[in-house]
């Protein structure tokens, strides 16, 4: 909701929402650096700095007074978001294994997908009754989300999982820049995995248009409210990420993340066809049962992918990294070329339109990875470069 809270509590410009919604992904470039301090410290040491950067500056939001108050703790908790994916991926390698992985993490995004539509929901309704409500609900959030980090530490410790601490804690210019040199090594060695990366660069053109537009396509074009979004877009979209979670993990376990990826992907591309055809809330609900049942499937192989193609435990965090920080690309390039396309044309049809080119295009990129798998041996990995 932190878009909406931008545009229609603080008043914020084109080019000021884009800031908003890029921070985000752009700042999950941050991912591989992340992955570096995970290899030198403890998980629950991990855990706990994660919450200070990530979690703990959403709480200063309620005291924004302008939208640049608002952007500053968006940017500082998008830097500490970079930090998530790594150490969910060495945990979800070390808690399960390969067969089963798909169909549990579809277990647990049931719960985290039900959050959210509760979230979601309340914080709509409420900022639509009262626009200073954030002010209220957001410690809150905050304080739940510390629960969830302290249960986490927990299971670390009763699993016996604390793992981490492998590199020594001497740190130099050189292991500054040696997380990029280990990204770079790792898809140079890995071809199948580059090519993996290539299909998702692709779908995230599609995906970074859809979302720099979103916000701006709601409010100006369809003149909705924070509840009418929250019913129509956020409750719908994950409602069907909570029917459809176990299902695709399952179908990700049986067929691989490749041709997961392909389906979900083809079907993608008629998310910005509906978001067009739109003209009120049932119009972007229909969107957004689209955008929920694809992006099910996109899910579970944007996570799963990674922990899958790693050729060791050890490397799984490295991998989810390295996909993470490749977002940061993303967002950048991609968020500010449908920005770009929009002011230039005035119009959302235009970019649009070539998010679906570009939702097609990586599900034929999917599935030739596909095709090449089934007749090709991945090559061996290299370790990741680290500091010594």
């Amino acid at each position: 909701m932190t878009p909406l809270l931008a545009r229609l509590r603080f008043g914020a410009g084109d080019w000021q929402m884009y800031l908003i919604t890029a921070s985000v992904p752009t700042f999950l470039a941050a991912s591989i650096f992340w992955d570096a301090l995970l290899r030198r410290i403890t998980l629950r040491r991990y855990l706990m700095i994660h919450f200070c950067v990530a979690i703990l500056p959403m709480a200063a939001i309620a005291l924004a007074q302008n939208y640049w108050h608002l952007l500053a703790c968006q940017m500082l908790a998008a830097i500490g978001a970079a930090g998530w994916s790594p150490i969910n991926g060495a945990l979800l390698k070390k808690f399960y294994s390969d067969s089963v992985r798909g169909r549990v993490f579809g277990v647990l995004l049931v719960p985290f997908n039900l959050g959210f539509m509760a979230t979601a929901l309340g914080t709509g309704i409420w900022l639509s009754h009262d626009a200073d409500s954030f002010r209220v609900f957001m410690p809150l959030l905050v304080g739940a989300q510390a629960v969830g980090i302290a249960i986490l530490i927990g299971l670390v410790g009763a699993t016996r999982s604390e793992g981490g601490a492998t590199v020594g804690s001497a740190l130099t210019w050189r292991g500054v820049l040696a997380p990029l040199r280990g990204l770079a090594a790792t898809l140079r060695a890995d071809r199948r995995f580059l090519r993996y990366e290539a299909a998702f660069m692709t779908y995230g053109a599609g995906f970074m248009i859809c979302d720099v537009l979103f916000p701006l396509l709601v409010t100006d074009r369809l003149g909705l409210d924070y509840e009418q979004v929250s019913k129509s877009a956020h409750v719908v979209f994950r409602g069907f990420m909570v029917a459809l979670a176990f299902p695709l993990g399952w179908m990700l376990d049986r067929i691989g993340p490749a041709r997961t990826c392909a389906a979900s992907f083809a079907l993608l591309a008629l998310y910005p066809i509906g978001l067009l055809l739109a003209s009120g809330a049932l119009g972007l609900g229909v969107a957004s049962t689209l955008y929920g049942v694809a992006m099910a499937g996109v899910f579970q192989g944007w996570m799963l992918g990674p922990v899958t193609m790693a050729s060791s435990p050890d490397k799984v965090s490295h991998y989810v990294a390295v996909h993470t920080t490749l977002v940061g690309i993303r967002g950048v390039l991609f968020q500010a070329l449908g920005m770009a396309l929009f002011r230039w044309t005035g119009m959302f049809e235009f970019p649009l339109a070539v998010a679906a080119c570009a939702f097609v295009w990586a599900a034929w990129q999917m599935r030739r990875l596909h095709d090449a798998s089934r007749a090709v041996q991945p090559t061996a990995v290299a370790k990741p470069v680290v500091d010594q």
